[in-house]
């Protein structure tokens, strides 16, 4: 086994000693918390004013809703949400010995998945009085070979946007195939992560869609506002208000979020792995994850497996801010990570820079679907992901011949350049150039 970092360092101390965390890993900021923006459960579509996903705040994209190259600031509005779990851990590899090992030294078992791919994944409270560090350094002296971390949280990336924005004409600015013309008849199979989707929304009527929990029945399930306006981009009804990329292809969505007080939803590291195994496992073209959060150990492991397995994934690179450190998903090496821009094409003023950063799309006031009937601006590095979604899935059906990873090289190396010549920490390769004529979906190589 490979030691990450963290392993490393839990595994150089001893029970009765202290754990000195390197400064480079982002577990050392688990206490208090850092500033990222959740989406809020406060969509109502009542007719009234208050349905604009603010944040309790006088939505302050009421200015422009893109920032230069430089400088990197993080925006005032921002909510700080916990990072993680306050008294949680997450592991997967623990043989059943060793978690009963750990019951009897005062752990509780919050739950437990025996995954094929993965073996047991468990979610454990850790005992009064022992730091989360303590916890990660006595479950790795236990069993090294197991894979043990924070239960990280993971935020939706949407954004405030105005109720009377008007609809943009995106399909044309990322060289997307006009759907009334019957260009695009492909049927691939997307997986999606993200919240509740309304499967009886008029928009989504004749969808090949499915939606799956992932969370504790004692968890408040998430609402259906971001779910509903992310699936309706990929397989809105063809003469609905928001025609989706792809309304011939099939979706499965793996819902791991729940709503804290306040109406914050996130999901925690436990659900989400379930949420994204279980998608793999129905061997999906793609999968869409517009979520962030922190580097974590359990959700690198099964970011790996996607690899192994030759499913592509594509993450919101997140809404921090430009001077935030990188967020994941997005930040993983074999993750397509996609920033928003505009319809100038200037760089959504919240989207996370970074070295990480692969591609750009539209992601500023998206008319898509709100979460009961009707359409909605949105804006937010969430809603640029299906479009990145949708062109890859496209690729795939297109060219069953090659590889995932030649088709995202492909897919890369189509884009238009924008800022600086060539990759850049802002708009990554550019802009999403789809350029492809797809037909129906056919069988993944191998």
């Amino acid at each position: 086994m490979v030691l990450t970092a963290l392993h490393r360092t839990v595994l150089a101390v001893t029970l009765a000693g202290f754990c000195v965390v390197p400064a480079p890993l982002l577990f050392a900021s688990l206490v208090p918390g850092f500033a990222i923006q959740a989406v809020l459960a406060d969509d109502d579509d009542d007719g009234g004013d208050d349905d604009d996903d603010d944040y309790g705040d006088d939505d302050d994209d009421d200015g422009p809703v893109f920032s230069p190259p430089a400088p990197r600031i993080q925006p005032a509005s921002a909510i700080v949400l916990p990072e993680a779990a306050a008294n949680e851990i997450v592991a997967y590899g623990l043989s059943s010995a060793s978690v009963a090992q750990l019951l009897e030294a005062g752990y509780v078992l919050q739950a437990d998945d025996e995954l094929s791919e993965l073996g047991l994944l468990v979610r454990l409270q850790v005992p009064a009085g022992r730091s989360i560090a303590d916890a990660l350094a006595q479950v790795a002296l236990l069993e090294p070979d197991a894979t043990v971390a924070p239960n990280s949280y993971y935020y939706n990336q949407a954004e405030p946007a105005p109720c009377n924005a008007a609809i943009c004409q995106l399909w044309p600015m990322v060289g997307w195939p006009d759907m009334s013309a019957g260009q695009c008849a492909a049927t691939p199979l997307i997986g999606v992560v993200d919240t509740g989707v309304n499967v009886e929304h008029e928009v989504l009527k004749g969808a090949d869609l499915v939606v799956e929990r992932f969370i504790e029945t004692t968890d408040s399930p998430s609402g259906a506002k971001h779910g509903t306006a992310v699936v309706a981009m990929l397989v809105g009804g063809a003469t609905s208000q928001v025609p989706g990329l792809l309304p011939n292809a099939q979706v499965r969505v793996a819902d791991p979020f729940a709503v804290l007080d306040g109406g914050s939803e996130r999901a925690d590291t436990y659900a989400l792995t379930r949420a994204i195994v279980h998608l793999l496992a129905l061997e999906v073209d793609v999968i869409n994850l517009s979520l962030a959060g922190s580097d974590n150990p359990v959700l690198a492991g099964v970011v790996a497996l996607a690899e192994t397995k030759g499913i592509p994934l594509v993450a919101a690179v997140g809404n921090a801010g430009a001077r935030s450190q990188p967020l994941y998903p997005a930040a993983y090496g074999s993750v397509l990570a996609v920033t928003a821009i505009d319809t100038q094409k200037r760089v959504y003023r919240r989207a996370v820079q970074g070295a990480h950063v692969d591609i750009a799309a539209p992601g500023v006031d998206i008319p898509t679907a709100a979460s009961i009937s009707g359409m909605r601006p949105q804006t937010g590095t969430s809603f640029a992901a299906p479009f990145v979604t949708a062109a890859l899935a496209a690729r795939l059906a297109a060219q069953p011949e090659s590889s995932p990873g030649t088709v995202v090289e492909e897919l890369t190396a189509a884009a238009e350049d924008l800022g600086t010549a060539g990759r850049d920490e802002i708009f990554g390769w550019g802009l999403l150039r789809s350029d492809v004529s797809c037909g129906p979906r056919a069988a993944r190589p191998g």
